[in-house]
């Protein structure tokens, strides 16, 4: 049978979302079609409010809240009581996320937006590596001079790419910057955002 156009529209789109399915996707739309009008209006502004009251931070490109100043730097950019000195580079927010809420890291940090490929060479494009080598170029003359960068990269044959890329073209900016990787707890082919706290502790505690 021929569904409705608008439902057709939402399960081909709704269902390119990490972990949904067209089969999924159809009970979520047919559940949401049956909910009360002031519920589904509540999902219809908190799905606007996800466009348009976010913003992405220039300088480490986390998601934050808009606000009514200029300044579109994160909290975790702005707050002056972080190590600065200190760039954690992770691969995705979730990552960053997990990170933070093992309440142990007190530096920055910087997303890639993805991890090279060899198979997919476009996707370099995308991701924030030129963005992240300018960031520690500049702050070689500013009081926050960078001083060790952490690759906190998912041990898979991509985060390795990534890292041995990364490490390279950071020393080829000749700054004297330490370069360390996740030390023992992460298990290879895992991945940092579904780690716990503990072995992420361990993990940043033992990098080298």
């Amino acid at each position: 049978m021929e569904l409705p156009k608008p439902i057709k529209d939402f399960v081909q789109r709704f269902s390119q979302l990490p972990g949904l399915g067209p089969r999924q996707t159809t009970r979520l739309v047919f559940w949401l079609l049956h909910q009360k009008e002031e519920t589904q209006r509540e999902f219809y502004h908190t799905f606007a409010n996800l466009f348009f009251q976010t913003q992405t931070c220039p300088n480490c490109f986390f998601i934050s809240e808009k606000n009514n100043s200029e300044d579109k730097l994160c909290e975790i950019c702005r707050d002056r009581q972080r190590d600065h000195s200190t760039i954690c580079v992770v691969e995705k927010e979730t990552d960053l996320i997990s990170i933070e809420n093992t309440n142990k890291y007190r530096g920055v940090y910087h997303i890639l937006g993805g991890l090279i490929s060899e198979i997919d060479t476009a996707e370099r494009q995308k991701l924030t590596i030129p963005h992240l080598l300018a960031r520690i170029k500049k702050s070689a003359n500013s009081p926050h001079k960078i001083k060790e960068v952490i690759l906190a990269l998912n041990p898979t044959s991509e985060g390795n790419l990534t890292i041995y890329y990364l490490e390279k073209a950071i020393r080829e900016l000749n700054l004297d910057i330490k370069i360390t990787k996740l030390g023992r707890g992460l298990p290879h082919g895992g991945e940092v955002e579904f780690a716990d706290a503990e072995t992420l502790v361990n993990a940043l505690e033992g990098r080298k």
